[in-house]
């Protein structure tokens, strides 16, 4: 089967389970994640989900190399666009997990300056080091929940059973933020930056809400 039948098939199951799913926060979640992003993995679902209750997932103690590295990040995403090596995604801004207590905000809106970079930055840093939703031990229940209803309704998606597998022994050492999986990087090339809710609401959402 080609990849593009592949992507028709699986679409198509993930519509049919929203249809009988539509009251559940976390199928919900999920089926939209697959829709965005055909490509997902049980990787990238942990990961959103790990966003919405951890945070970015990790403190920002030093601003000027937070600063460096989003110039550098700024940079490499350009020269990709001038190359035609990535689009820009439709969504500038995706909220994360089943709650949207942050949202992903692509590092495009720097780039067509509908958001300066330090803006972000600031954003992105105060974000970082507030108070996370879900203590690690909570996060590992709230995760096992996940965990079941893939099991349960979106088996289907390329090495479901491996990917649980592998994040439970991930979790059973201790290791809780992980990075999206290979092929999604490589499909999607992601560059973005975690903002919590309030914070993108108040001050960037009003910058966007045009684009989105």
């Amino acid at each position: 089967m080609s990849s593009t039948s592949s992507r028709c098939l699986l679409l198509t199951i993930v519509l049919l389970i929203g249809a009988s799913c539509q009251t559940d926060p976390t199928r919900v979640a999920i089926q939209q994640q697959l829709q965005l992003y055909p490509e997902t993995r049980v990787q990238d679902i942990y990961k959103s989900f790990c966003q919405d209750n951890l945070g970015p997932g990790h403190l920002i103690p030093n601003l000027e190399s937070a600063r460096a590295y989003l110039t550098e990040e700024l940079k490499a995403y350009q020269e990709d666009l001038d190359n035609g090596r990535y689009e820009i995604p439709g969504e500038r801004y995706v909220p994360v997990g089943d709650c949207g207590n942050y949202v992903r905000v692509d590092l495009s809106v720097v780039l067509d300056s509908l958001v300066d970079a330090e803006t972000l930055l600031q954003a992105f840093a105060r974000s970082a080091n507030e108070e996370k939703t879900l203590s690690p031990e909570d996060w590992e229940k709230k995760w096992a929940s996940v965990a079941a209803v893939i099991r349960k309704d979106f088996s289907f998606i390329p090495d479901a059973a491996e990917d649980l597998a592998t994040i439970d022994a991930y979790l059973a050492d201790g290791q809780y933020i992980l990075h999206h999986s290979r092929i999604f990087n490589e499909t999607y090339h992601p560059h973005y930056r975690i903002v919590a809710r309030d914070i993108f609401d108040n001050e960037l959402k009003p910058r966007l809400s045009v684009e989105n």
